[in-house]
């Protein structure tokens, strides 16, 4: 579940940001913009995204390799590994 946010905060980030400076501009008593900046918002975000799957794939290392996933053996949980 955590995986899963990490990967989709770059690509709310931008919505969660413009809908924050809607509240602040509505809060002080402004208009607001007269249109919403879907496609700006959208592009960026999946910037974003891209962005931080490159950054994740280069400075964080994948182990390669097959999953023997947890057992139980003689009375004791062995836990999951990556078998090279």
């Amino acid at each position: 579940m955590s995986r899963l946010l990490l990967n989709l905060l770059p690509l709310l980030l931008p919505f969660i940001l413009y809908g924050l400076y809607l509240w602040h501009v509505k809060r002080s008593g402004k208009d607001g913009p007269e249109a919403t900046p879907w496609f700006w918002l959208a592009a960026s975000g999946l910037v974003l995204a891209i962005v931080s799957f490159i950054i994740w794939g280069v400075f964080f290392e994948q182990q390669l390799g097959d999953y023997a996933p947890a057992r139980f053996e003689d009375g004791r949980i062995v836990p999951g590994r990556i078998t090279r």
